[in-house]
């Protein structure tokens, strides 16, 4: 028995414990299916033809359709995950490292902390309270809700995993399904990147069934259960929730929010009060600000259609906006009292393209603010509202049917709930893109973005456009039916077009195992064996070095000469023992980023051409892959030594 259940969920599970919970699903689908083979095998003809009947009638129908949709998902997630060589390759942005990193150490007992050491937050610290905590580094840059959730989840798998290596030792057989709790050089993905993105995952799906119950209430069940199958094809949502950044929670938070919206604004019709919903929606937006400082925009929106919708004008709004201050306020205390700025460091990443590039800003020994005024912004709005626009399309998921939601406010609905909502919907989106156009959408060599907001809105414009695109198909009173489902079949191919494609490449051509360039985490893993827990390791994608290496890492400074302060002026007490710079600078362009722009002073470094002799790192080795990657180190702390 053990050898035939190992031949089935080995090639599953073996990848990470998380494959435990798509083993479980394949697994009790098949017994589930098994079971009712028997039964209705055991019947005569009367009683097959009774259960024919039965499902005509649509006794077994809605369960028919569970079994085929959790099946579904049960695959996309296989292929998404576990597909060799074309599935899930790691975690792809550095934002979403950083939080991972930040989980970590939360779930060590350090608090909501960092090893990534920003430049930016040497001079913010030493501005305003006088010290630089090396040995425990708050961070004050990213949003707590998201490292919090998966610092919990990190304490379960652990604890889980610990569960199943005590079954190892007392069977050889378990072993397999245990997982490394470091990354290795034996290991192409790190397990708690599968961890972080199966999280992300099951906001998404919990988010479509919040998304369900509210197409249902706005519309009808069939609409629902079209909008359900439109966001499950979107491949924007499962490349999100790939990249383990918290636009998934994000999107479940909003979701939830723009539900209990619905039920305030059917209340307010029906001649009830609106307020106990409205207060959710208060609270609901607290804690989408703590997963997204960016979020208070739309907060925004949603209290100014508050303030014209619900009377007495301006109470209402006002209890939310209450209610909103206690659930993010201790946050805005938390920042004061760690770095003396309420709003901490991530503010500053508004200055993105009007002091040069967020990396720039952050890499900075001092923050550019001199002559800053609302006007040197205006360019930067103007041009990010414009590249908004341009690329509205892909922002909103590349589905065919979400842009059309602009026509369908044109539209008189019959009801008055579904009437008004859509105007709710747009006041949040345009605060939104004022938003996002403030503190701009960096690019980035993923597709997916840290600051994209536009994605939260995909399923609620959905509806709309679905519910408009019917309406108009109805008018042409167009009676046959393979027409119609001709038609709703065409829908569906040119929206999940994305998603389909990306299938082929699950079943195509071998590619990279994991995101190279420029993260290959088994080589930089190495780095934890040649140094020592308390020392650091500058580098151009420090991110990664604190999360892999778990190493304490300084973001390259701006400057060959802000760096040779900080380690002889003994700022980080001189523990700066190496140098780490890959395919992130290396791959910039030669001319406009290497010897003119914003690593010119870095150069010789990058290009492998520098003289080491009076620099403090004089020892150098290349690394993975062929040498794309260079290590500058205080002396040879690779010989001798296994790794």
């Amino acid at each position: 028995m053990n050898s035939v259940l190992d031949s089935v969920l080995s090639p599953i599970i073996a990848a990470s414990p998380v494959g435990l919970v798509v083993g479980f699903l394949v697994v009790g689908a098949a017994f589930v299916g098994i079971y009712f083979l028997v039964q209705y095998a055991r019947v005569n003809e009367t009683s097959v033809q009774q259960m024919v009947h039965t499902l005509e009638q649509g006794g077994w129908v809605r369960r028919v359709k569970v079994v085929l949709l959790l099946a579904a998902i049960a695959f996309m997630v296989y292929l998404w995950f576990f597909r060799e060589y074309a599935g899930f390759k790691g975690l792809p942005h550095e934002k979403a490292i950083e939080q991972a990193e930040i989980a970590r150490e939360i779930s060590r007992g350090h608090g909501f902390s960092t090893k990534l050491i920003r430049p930016a937050a040497l001079w913010q610290f030493e501005r305003e309270t006088g010290r630089f905590p090396i040995e425990r580094i708050p961070d004050t840059y990213h949003a707590p809700l998201n490292p919090y959730i998966n610092a919990l989840v990190f304490k379960v798998m652990d604890w889980a995993n610990n569960g199943v290596k005590s079954l190892a030792n007392k069977a050889e057989y378990f072993d397999r399904y245990t997982f490394e709790d470091v990354m290795t050089t034996k290991q192409l993905v790190y397990t708690y990147d599968r961890i972080i993105a199966f999280t992300q995952l099951m906001f998404f799906l919990l988010a479509v069934l919040i998304n369900y119950f509210t197409a249902k209430r706005l519309f009808d069940e069939r609409l629902a259960v079209f909008s359900v199958w439109l966001m499950l094809l979107c491949e924007r949502f499962w490349d999100y929730a790939m990249s383990g950044l918290p636009q998934m929670l994000m999107l479940l938070l909003f979701s939830a929010a723009a539900h209990a919206m619905v039920r305030a604004i059917e209340a307010k019709v029906a001649g009830r009060s609106p307020l106990p919903w409205l207060i959710g929606v208060g609270a609901l937006f607290g804690l989408l600000a703590l997963a997204h400082g960016l979020t208070i925009w739309l907060f925004a929106g949603a209290l100014f259609f508050s303030v014209f919708y619900f009377r007495p004008r301006g109470r209402d709004a006002a209890i939310m906006l209450g209610v909103f201050v206690l659930f993010y306020g201790p946050w805005m205390i938390r920042n004061q009292i760690v770095c003396g700025n309420p709003v901490g460091l991530g503010w500053y990443s508004g200055l993105d393209q009007v002091r040069g590039s967020e990396s720039e800003i952050m890499r900075s020994m001092e923050m550019p603010l001199t002559g800053l005024s609302p006007t040197v912004f205006r360019a930067k709005v103007q041009n990010q509202i414009i590249l908004q626009m341009n690329n509205i399309f892909e922002l909103l998921g590349k589905s065919l049917l979400a842009p059309v939601f602009f026509v369908g406010l044109l539209h008189l609905f019959k009801r008055p709930e579904t009437s008004v909502f859509r105007w709710f919907i747009l006041s949040m989106w345009v605060s939104g893109v004022f938003g996002m156009a403030v503190f701009g959408m960096p690019e980035t060599a993923t597709q997916v973005k840290a600051n994209d907001l536009h994605i939260l809105f995909v399923p609620l414009m959905v509806f709309y456009g679905l519910a408009l695109v019917l309406v108009m198909w109805t008018r042409l009173d167009i009676n046959i039916r393979l027409l119609r489902l001709a038609f709703l079949t065409l829908i569906f191919v040119i929206s999940a077009f994305p998603f389909l494609n990306q299938l082929t490449i699950f079943f195509g051509a071998r590619t990279m195992p994991v995101w190279w360039p420029p993260y290959y985490p088994g080589s930089i893993s190495v780095l934890s064996k040649w140094t020592r827990e308390n020392e650091i390791i500058a580098s151009d994608m420090p991110w990664a070095v604190a999360w892999y290496a778990d190493r304490q890492s300084l973001w390259l400074p701006m400057t060959v000469h802000d760096f040779l302060d900080l380690n002889d002026y003994n700022q980080l007490q001189g523990r700066i023992v190496g140098l780490y710079l890959t395919p992130v600078t290396g791959d910039k362009a030669f001319i406009s980023d290497i010897m003119r722009g914003e690593y010119k002073e870095w150069s010789a470094f990058i290009t492998r051409s520098v003289n080491t002799k009076d620099f403090p790192l004089k020892a150098v080795t290349p690394m993975a892959v062929d040498g794309e990657s260079i290590y500058y180190s205080d002396r040879k702390r690779w010989e001798n030594n296994e790794e």
